[in-house]
Protein backbone atom coordinates (compact mmCIF):
# COMPACT_ATOMS: atom_id res chain seq x y z
CA UNK A 1 0.00 0.00 0.00
CA UNK A 2 1.40 3.30 -0.77
CA UNK A 3 1.48 6.16 0.92
CA UNK A 4 -1.47 8.15 -0.90
CA UNK A 5 -3.34 5.11 -0.56
CA UNK A 6 -2.98 4.76 3.16
CA UNK A 7 -3.98 8.80 3.11
CA UNK A 8 -7.73 8.02 1.19
CA UNK A 9 -8.40 5.06 4.06
CA UNK A 10 -8.93 7.19 6.97
CA UNK A 11 -13.04 6.96 6.54
CA UNK A 12 -12.73 3.40 6.36
CA UNK A 13 -10.48 2.92 9.54
CA UNK A 14 -12.54 5.49 11.45
CA UNK A 15 -15.44 3.39 10.86
CA UNK A 16 -13.92 -0.33 11.13
CA UNK A 17 -14.75 -0.69 7.07
CA UNK A 18 -11.55 -2.44 6.25
CA UNK A 19 -9.87 -5.76 6.00
CA UNK A 20 -7.34 -7.37 8.68
CA UNK A 21 -4.20 -6.51 5.92
CA UNK A 22 -5.37 -2.78 5.59
CA UNK A 23 -5.93 -2.39 9.30
CA UNK A 24 -2.65 -3.10 9.73
CA UNK A 25 -0.90 -1.30 7.34
CA UNK A 26 -3.22 1.93 8.25
CA UNK A 27 -2.03 1.33 12.32
CA UNK A 28 1.34 1.77 11.10
CA UNK A 29 0.81 4.46 9.07
CA UNK A 30 -1.26 6.34 11.49
CA UNK A 31 1.93 6.33 14.08
CA UNK A 32 4.08 8.05 11.38
CA UNK A 33 0.90 10.52 9.94
CA UNK A 34 -0.40 13.20 12.11
CA UNK A 35 -2.72 14.58 9.13
CA UNK A 36 -4.56 11.10 9.02
CA UNK A 37 -4.77 11.19 12.97
CA UNK A 38 -6.22 14.06 12.83
CA UNK A 39 -8.53 12.84 10.15
CA UNK A 40 -9.33 9.55 12.30
CA UNK A 41 -10.38 11.34 15.60
CA UNK A 42 -12.85 13.48 13.30
CA UNK A 43 -14.26 11.03 12.26
CA UNK A 44 -14.55 9.31 14.95
CA UNK A 45 -16.20 11.82 16.90
CA UNK A 46 -18.42 13.02 13.95
CA UNK A 47 -19.78 9.08 13.69
CA UNK A 48 -20.52 9.49 17.58
CA UNK A 49 -22.97 12.40 16.64
CA UNK A 50 -24.42 10.42 14.17
CA UNK A 51 -25.78 7.75 16.86
CA UNK A 52 -27.16 10.11 18.67
CA UNK A 53 -29.51 11.53 16.01
CA UNK A 54 -32.38 9.79 17.10
CA UNK A 55 -36.23 10.47 16.76
CA UNK A 56 -37.52 11.94 20.50
CA UNK A 57 -40.44 12.72 20.51
CA UNK A 58 -41.04 16.38 22.56
CA UNK A 59 -43.12 17.24 24.68
CA UNK A 60 -46.07 18.91 24.75
CA UNK A 61 -44.99 22.45 26.30
CA UNK A 62 -42.00 22.06 24.09
CA UNK A 63 -44.17 21.94 21.05
CA UNK A 64 -46.35 24.49 22.11
CA UNK A 65 -43.94 27.19 22.96
CA UNK A 66 -42.07 26.28 19.08
CA UNK A 67 -45.06 26.94 17.72
CA UNK A 68 -45.67 30.46 19.28
CA UNK A 69 -42.71 31.66 18.91
CA UNK A 70 -42.71 30.36 14.79
CA UNK A 71 -46.12 32.11 14.83
CA UNK A 72 -44.43 35.51 15.96
CA UNK A 73 -40.63 35.25 14.65
CA UNK A 74 -39.51 36.76 11.22
CA UNK A 75 -37.50 34.60 9.26
CA UNK A 76 -33.99 36.99 9.13
CA UNK A 77 -31.73 36.86 5.89
CA UNK A 78 -28.28 34.69 6.57
CA UNK A 79 -25.37 36.97 8.29
CA UNK A 80 -22.70 37.09 5.34
CA UNK A 81 -19.32 37.01 7.70
CA UNK A 82 -16.36 39.59 6.11
CA UNK A 83 -13.30 37.61 4.64
CA UNK A 84 -10.74 36.71 7.18
CA UNK A 85 -7.02 38.23 6.88
CA UNK A 86 -5.48 35.02 7.24
CA UNK A 87 -6.87 31.91 4.98
CA UNK A 88 -8.46 29.84 7.54
CA UNK A 89 -7.75 26.14 7.81
CA UNK A 90 -10.15 24.05 5.43
CA UNK A 91 -11.67 21.22 7.60
CA UNK A 92 -11.13 18.13 4.57
CA UNK A 93 -13.65 17.58 2.42
CA UNK A 94 -14.07 13.86 4.50
CA UNK A 95 -14.77 15.24 7.11
CA UNK A 96 -17.11 18.30 6.16
CA UNK A 97 -19.02 15.38 3.75
CA UNK A 98 -19.70 13.41 7.29
CA UNK A 99 -20.60 16.55 8.95
CA UNK A 100 -23.07 17.00 6.34
CA UNK A 101 -24.33 13.26 6.95
CA UNK A 102 -24.86 13.94 10.83
CA UNK A 103 -26.65 17.27 10.39
CA UNK A 104 -29.18 15.77 7.89
CA UNK A 105 -29.90 12.81 9.90
CA UNK A 106 -30.43 15.68 12.91
CA UNK A 107 -33.20 17.33 10.94
CA UNK A 108 -34.84 13.90 10.09
CA UNK A 109 -34.66 13.39 13.31
CA UNK A 110 -36.39 16.28 14.54
CA UNK A 111 -38.85 15.77 11.78
CA UNK A 112 -39.98 12.48 12.53
CA UNK A 113 -40.14 13.57 16.34
CA UNK A 114 -42.81 15.61 15.48
CA UNK A 115 -41.76 19.51 14.71
CA UNK A 116 -42.83 19.72 10.97
CA UNK A 117 -43.63 23.57 10.82
CA UNK A 118 -45.31 24.51 7.78
CA UNK A 119 -46.07 21.07 6.48
CA UNK A 120 -48.85 19.67 8.56
CA UNK A 121 -51.55 21.59 9.16
CA UNK A 122 -52.32 20.33 12.90
CA UNK A 123 -50.17 18.79 15.56
CA UNK A 124 -52.06 17.24 17.95
CA UNK A 125 -55.36 18.27 17.25
CA UNK A 126 -53.94 22.06 17.44
CA UNK A 127 -54.09 23.89 14.46
CA UNK A 128 -50.54 25.51 13.07
CA UNK A 129 -49.67 29.15 12.36
CA UNK A 130 -49.25 29.60 8.58
CA UNK A 131 -48.07 32.61 6.86
CA UNK A 132 -50.09 35.47 6.84
CA UNK A 133 -51.34 36.98 3.51
CA UNK A 134 -53.99 38.49 1.34
CA UNK A 135 -55.46 35.45 0.37
CA UNK A 136 -58.05 34.78 3.28
CA UNK A 137 -59.46 38.45 2.42
CA UNK A 138 -59.30 37.97 -1.35
CA UNK A 139 -61.22 34.58 -1.50
CA UNK A 140 -64.40 34.52 -3.53
CA UNK A 141 -66.57 32.64 0.26
CA UNK A 142 -64.30 35.02 2.64
CA UNK A 143 -66.71 36.32 5.18
CA UNK A 144 -65.46 38.35 8.22
CA UNK A 145 -67.30 39.41 11.71
CA UNK A 146 -66.13 41.43 14.26
CA UNK A 147 -66.35 41.89 17.89
CA UNK A 148 -65.85 44.61 20.78
CA UNK A 149 -63.16 43.10 23.29
CA UNK A 150 -63.96 43.24 26.81
CA UNK A 151 -61.84 46.36 28.20
CA UNK A 152 -61.65 48.12 24.69
CA UNK A 153 -60.67 47.18 21.26
CA UNK A 154 -62.13 45.01 19.20
CA UNK A 155 -61.28 41.17 17.54
CA UNK A 156 -62.77 40.90 13.94
CA UNK A 157 -62.08 37.32 12.06
CA UNK A 158 -62.14 37.01 8.38
CA UNK A 159 -62.63 33.10 7.26
CA UNK A 160 -62.61 31.12 3.85
CA UNK A 161 -63.66 27.16 3.90
CA UNK A 162 -62.45 27.11 0.07
CA UNK A 163 -58.68 27.73 1.30
CA UNK A 164 -59.63 26.44 4.56
CA UNK A 165 -57.80 29.47 6.66
CA UNK A 166 -59.36 31.99 8.66
CA UNK A 167 -57.37 35.37 9.45
CA UNK A 168 -58.03 37.06 13.32
CA UNK A 169 -57.11 40.76 13.63
CA UNK A 170 -56.69 42.59 16.93
CA UNK A 171 -57.03 45.99 17.02
CA UNK A 172 -56.68 48.58 20.10
CA UNK A 173 -56.69 45.98 22.38
CA UNK A 174 -55.39 47.35 26.37
CA UNK A 175 -51.63 46.64 26.16
CA UNK A 176 -50.26 43.73 28.72
CA UNK A 177 -47.56 43.80 31.22
CA UNK A 178 -44.97 41.45 30.35
CA UNK A 179 -46.31 38.40 31.89
CA UNK A 180 -49.26 38.20 29.91
CA UNK A 181 -50.39 37.92 26.62
CA UNK A 182 -53.46 37.82 24.28
CA UNK A 183 -54.14 33.76 22.91
CA UNK A 184 -56.65 32.79 20.23
CA UNK A 185 -58.73 29.63 20.79
CA UNK A 186 -60.49 27.70 17.82
CA UNK A 187 -63.96 26.68 19.11
CA UNK A 188 -66.56 23.84 17.89
CA UNK A 189 -66.99 21.10 19.64
CA UNK A 190 -64.97 19.71 22.61
CA UNK A 191 -62.49 21.20 24.05
CA UNK A 192 -60.92 24.87 22.32
CA UNK A 193 -57.90 24.71 20.09
CA UNK A 194 -55.19 26.94 20.84
CA UNK A 195 -54.16 28.86 17.26
CA UNK A 196 -51.41 31.49 19.01
CA UNK A 197 -50.02 34.34 20.57
CA UNK A 198 -51.71 37.61 18.73
CA UNK A 199 -49.98 41.61 19.75
CA UNK A 200 -52.77 44.19 20.90
CA UNK A 201 -52.51 45.56 17.58
CA UNK A 202 -51.67 42.33 14.99
CA UNK A 203 -53.10 39.44 12.70
CA UNK A 204 -52.74 36.10 12.79
CA UNK A 205 -53.72 33.53 10.29
CA UNK A 206 -54.37 29.55 10.61
CA UNK A 207 -55.76 26.78 9.16
CA UNK A 208 -59.42 26.54 9.89
CA UNK A 209 -60.78 22.89 10.35
CA UNK A 210 -63.81 21.39 9.56
CA UNK A 211 -66.00 21.72 12.33
CA UNK A 212 -64.68 24.98 13.80
CA UNK A 213 -67.44 27.52 13.90
CA UNK A 214 -65.96 30.56 15.95
CA UNK A 215 -63.11 32.59 17.10
CA UNK A 216 -62.03 33.28 20.94
CA UNK A 217 -59.76 35.38 22.65
CA UNK A 218 -58.19 35.31 26.39
CA UNK A 219 -55.64 36.86 28.36
CA UNK A 220 -52.87 34.23 29.21
CA UNK A 221 -49.16 33.99 30.46
CA UNK A 222 -46.96 35.09 27.80
CA UNK A 223 -45.58 31.52 26.92
CA UNK A 224 -49.23 31.04 26.20
CA UNK A 225 -51.78 27.95 27.86
CA UNK A 226 -52.69 24.63 26.53
CA UNK A 227 -56.25 25.16 27.52
CA UNK A 228 -58.21 28.69 28.46
CA UNK A 229 -57.51 29.92 31.96
CA UNK A 230 -59.48 33.33 31.87
CA UNK A 231 -63.08 34.19 30.20
CA UNK A 232 -62.58 35.16 26.63
CA UNK A 233 -62.46 38.89 26.17
CA UNK A 234 -64.04 38.39 22.52
CA UNK A 235 -66.36 35.61 21.06
CA UNK A 236 -67.11 35.64 17.11
CA UNK A 237 -68.73 32.65 14.65
CA UNK A 238 -66.93 32.33 11.86
CA UNK A 239 -69.19 30.54 9.11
Amino acid sequence: MTTADAHILAGAYALDAVDDLERAAFTRHLGECPVCAEEVAGFRETAALLATAVAVGPDETFRRRVLIEVSQTRQQPPRVPAEPAVPARRTPWHRRALIGVASVAAAAAVLVGGISIGLDQSVSGRPVPVAEGGAVASAPDATTVRATANGGGSVSATASRQLGKVLVAARELPRLDAGHAYEVWLTGPGAPRSAGLIGAEGTLEVALPTGIDGVAVTVEPATGSLQPTTPSIANLTVS
